[in-house]
């Protein structure tokens, strides 16, 4: 996924389903891209999931990754903004990964299924109904 450039991408669920986003030009992936210059991965995660999805998330939890970081987290809002963005035809809730990949699927497997442990771990924490964001640190405002 990485072109040389620090990239973030989101798992984000809801319920028991994650939301991925149908590239125009590729397949289905996860919402995600290029950390710009002078922003954060996380604060890039959070900007790159709304433009792709209309959505907002809730962090509970990172993966490092080769060349980035893979944010781990629960859909906060449904649809700010229905419209997909320009590279995004199509935004979907799955149970689990469809056929049609942008990356190979090993990659995805993997990072699902740790990301699935973090939010069990997260929903059976110490007090499920806590706000996550005591468990994280705040995105640096703009």
């Amino acid at each position: 996924m990485s072109h040389g450039e620090p990239f973030t991408y989101v798992i984000a669920f809801s319920e028991d389903e994650f939301v991925m986003v149908r590239h125009r030009h590729r397949a289905w992936e996860m919402p995600g891209g290029r950390v710009e210059p002078g922003e954060t991965p996380d604060h890039a995660a959070s900007r790159e999931f709304s433009e792709e999805t209309g959505m907002t998330f809730e962090p509970v939890g990172y993966l490092e990754v080769d060349g980035g970081r893979v944010v781990v987290g629960m859909v906060h809002s449904s649809c700010v903004d229905p419209r997909p963005s320009e590279e995004i035809v199509e935004v979907r809730l799955f149970p689990e990964l469809p056929e049609e990949l942008s990356f190979p699927e090993v990659e995805y497997r993997d990072m699902l299924e740790k990301a699935r442990r973090i939010v069990e771990t997260f929903k059976r924490g110490k007090n499920i109904s806590a706000s996550a964001s005591s468990l994280i640190k705040p995105l640096p405002s703009e």
